[in-house]
């Protein structure tokens, strides 16, 4: 049984439980600040990102500059006939990708910013929510074709992964980059015209419901009638151009709409690029027998889209079904996959009562008893991206430090996607899974592969490697042994390992085996000097490879 009365105080080792799984965990000195606070309180302001300690002002000023990885641009004055201008120009967003940028449409690039996110966004859970839904909702940008909005879908996930769950799943339906990923662009069900079925079929199997769980084929063809017409067209102020190409423009933004023969605001584009002044007739009209009750799809009551009341009938109808799904996908992620039935059922109880307000259910269950019991610390393979990032939050230097260095003392993040594809090489492909059941979890994460990749990115991390680009060297990941890892000399070999193991937080690693690792490294006596520095990187190598240190 799922004990989810909360925790009414805490340890060192809870909050760091805490910070690795509701964020990317926290230095060993900020765990120590959170501890001081009652848990209620402070797992409260962690969800909300509210007080002095996620003040957003520093993130956002240096967001605007965050890509250390100089790269030649392109500006709009500058284009002419034939040539252009690759002087450098101020970068109008991070890594280029988003604004007058957004015509670059890099994937690699997309995933950099995401990466830098994570690791510096002083309000972790939203960075962590955001995570968690794009894999619950996984949707690609090898289809979808437009990073500006795969990076619109996080966002959306960041601002309303904690409102309602009937709520995030109708803007979700909504959404240019799902409507895109699940073909609601093509599902046109005016007159005698079959609708296309894929994204009703696919929100109550992998989003909501879960396979053959309180649904039949005779659902999902009424659903995807209802959702007919549903899609998004662009504005004019939407489109992008190339300073290279001025004959080529790129959608960086676009807006939902039902395509049901109504008027358009002047200057709209359709999806597929034509200008229209009405869209096209591609809802159905009437109504829809879904779960054994008869929908009006032509309704526009309380404001919703016509349809949008079918898909909120997925909860309203089916809510036992949906809570055990959620509930699912909760535990898998937060907790631990080796929940009961009865687990799953006292948290499916959690939800409903909750009446799905994600922000309650949250809240409950990340104070809960159940959350930090001791079967549930290091429970779950840590997925690779949030492994690394995590990673990096603990050997690299903070916001505040990295924000002042010249140059930005951040990670190459740029690089390190880009011509390593290190995501997708440990198991992740960031913003393009490869379907939209998204990834496994837990032991999924690892095999012989992935953890060949894993080794390699905690090299370059903690050994410091480099990697040229545009004629400049730069570090991978900039890591400061002195400063950073140790605020006082270490006195013994001992010592540099206790204080690694407290940045890097692996699940307890066998006393045998660490005592050897010092053996080799420190064979002969300790002192602290700079050879003792190279094997302090070492050896936060071997504790970040180690089957202990993909758990958390």
């Amino acid at each position: 049984m799922a004990d989810l009365t909360a925790i009414t105080s805490w340890t060192l080792a809870d909050v760091q439980h805490f910070a690795r799984r509701a964020g990317f965990g926290l230095t060993p000195a900020d765990a120590a600040t959170l501890q001081a606070q009652a848990p209620g309180a402070a797992i409260d302001a962690w969800i909300d990102g509210t007080g002095t300690a996620y003040d957003p002002t520093a993130f956002n000023a240096a967001l605007a500059t965050a890509d250390v990885v100089l790269e030649p641009l392109v500006s709009a004055n500058t284009a002419v006939a034939g040539s252009v201008d690759v002087a450098a120009v101020a970068a109008p967003h991070p890594f280029l990708v988003q604004g007058a940028e957004a015509w670059r449409n890099n994937l690699n690039t997309a995933q950099a910013l995401l990466a830098w996110r994570m690791q510096h966004n002083p309000h972790a859970f939203e960075e962590r929510l955001a995570l968690f839904w794009h894999n619950l909702f996984a949707t690609g940008w090898h289809k979808v074709n437009n990073t500006a909005l795969m990076l619109k879908q996080i966002q959306l996930f960041r601002g309303q992964g904690l409102a309602r769950f009937d709520d995030l799943l109708v803007l979700v339906s909504k959404d240019p980059a799902m409507s895109l990923w699940l073909d609601s662009v093509l599902n046109n069900a005016a007159g005698t015209n079959v609708p296309n079925e894929n994204y009703a079929r696919e929100v109550m199997e992998l989003y909501s419901l879960g396979a053959d769980n309180g649904y039949n084929q005779a659902d999902i063809t009424q659903l995807a009638r209802a959702l007919s017409g549903w899609s998004f067209t662009f504005a004019e102020a939407d489109y992008i151009q190339n300073p290279a190409n001025p004959g080529q423009k790129f959608a960086a933004d676009a807006r939902f709409k039902v395509y049901d023969g109504t008027a358009l605001a002047p200057d709209t584009r359709l999806w597929w690029g034509g200008a229209a002044t009405v869209s096209s007739s591609q809802h159905a009209t009437g109504t829809i027998s879904l779960f054994g009750q008869t929908l009006d799809v032509t309704t526009t009551a309380n404001g919703w889209a016509k349809g949008e009341n079918a898909i909120r009938s997925i909860l309203s109808m089916k809510g036992p079904n949906c809570a055990q799904f959620l509930a699912k996908r909760l535990l898998t992620h937060f907790v631990t996959t080796g929940y009961t039935a009865q687990d799953q059922t006292d948290v499916a109880t959690l939800i409903q009562g909750a009446a799905f307000d994600l922000r309650v259910i949250f809240k409950t269950l990340l104070k809960s008893q159940f959350f930090f019991s001791a079967a549930s610390r290091y429970a779950l393979v840590e997925g690779p991206v949030s492994w690394l990032v995590r990673a990096t939050r603990m050997l690299c230097p903070s916001l505040a430090a990295g924000s002042g260095q010249t140059p930005k003392g951040y990670p190459a993040w740029r690089l390190v996607t880009n011509s390593a594809t290190t995501f997708d090489q440990m198991g992740m492909k960031l913003l393009d899974p490869t379907g939209p059941n998204g990834w496994k979890e837990h032991t999924a994460w690892l095999n012989s592969n992935t953890m060949r990749y894993r080794a390699k990115a905690v090299a370059a991390l903690a050994l410091n490697e480099t990697r040229a680009y545009n004629g400049t060297t730069y570090p991978l990941f900039p890591t400061f042994v002195t400063t950073d890892w140790f605020p006082a000399a270490p006195a013994s070999a001992q010592a540099v390992y206790d204080r690694l193991a407290a940045l890097l937080q692996p699940a307890p690693i066998p006393a045998s085996v660490s005592a050897a690792w010092l053996s080799a490294l420190w064979p002969t006596g300790f002192t602290w000097d700079s050879a003792s520095q190279t094997k302090a990187r070492e050896l936060a190598f071997l504790i970040l490879c180690s089957p202990s240190g993909q758990l958390y």
